[in-house]
């Protein structure tokens, strides 16, 4: 598959790498300065070439969209109508930062809208798929999780299944196991889930430092519910 990479930061990075060891051919672009991705584009070798944003976003079938949030508005006005029916998998976080530069969860947006529904609104004919919003990039390598009893899930939320299914594919290329969480308005829990995940690390870890080690897993019962009966 054709995919553009709208944004090679340490998210994309990850994933161009894992996606061209499963056969893909990229175009990536860096919301930056290019000659940071340069060592990338050397790793990936003839399967990967560098591109401006707008060239990333024509030459894919799908689409990563990986942008810092409050640049959003720059990309999408970058991109035209060049994502039009395209697969356009964002990976965004609703993360406004102060004039010191301190990062924080926009929690009034969060009450009532969603970074995937925002950016449907954006790309009325683009096909918004949400993924890989819930783990820090260093923990987006399968090799990461090779000693662990779990492997982590990648939920995804969109409105077209087709959508869905392509994205499924890639989650799987990448190492993971998708799991379908429903509609693109879905997407608000899944950012209210990345909170939560800062309130774990904080807490229940050293501090917002362990984040890279956190994901999450849906686990079966194996082999099954005890049930038991009940006293009426």
């Amino acid at each position: 598959m054709k995919i553009g990479i709208l944004n090679a930061g340490n998210l994309g990075s990850r994933l161009a790498r894992a996606w061209v060891a499963a056969g893909h051919e990229l175009v990536i672009a860096k919301d930056g300065e290019d000659r940071k991705i340069a060592p990338l584009l050397a790793e990936l070798g003839d399967k990967a070439r560098l591109g401006t944003i707008r060239e990333a976003a024509e030459f894919g079938d799908a689409v990563l969209f990986s942008v810092y949030w409050p640049r959003v508005e720059a990309i999408v006005a970058e991109v035209g109508g060049a994502l039009d029916g395209k697969v356009v998998i964002e990976t965004m976080n609703p993360l406004g930062v102060t004039a010191d530069f301190v990062h924080f969860h926009d929690l009034e947006f969060m009450r009532d809208s969603s970074t995937a529904e925002d950016l449907q609104r954006r790309l009325p004919k683009a096909r918004i798929v949400k993924a890989f919003n819930l783990m820090a990039a260093p923990a987006l390598e399968a090799a990461a999780w090779s000693a662990s009893p779990l492997q982590p899930n990648i939920f995804y939320v969109t409105d077209d299944d087709a959508a869905g299914e392509v994205t499924r594919g890639l989650i799987g290329d990448a190492g993971f196991k998708p799991v379908n969480a429903g509609p693109l308005n879905g997407a608000r829990q899944l950012e209210q889930v990345g909170v939560l995940l800062h309130h774990i690390a904080g807490h229940e870890y050293g501090g917002d430092a362990d984040l890279i080690r956190l994901a999450l897993t849906v686990v079966e019962a194996s082999p099954g519910p005890i049930v038991r009966e009940r006293v009426a």
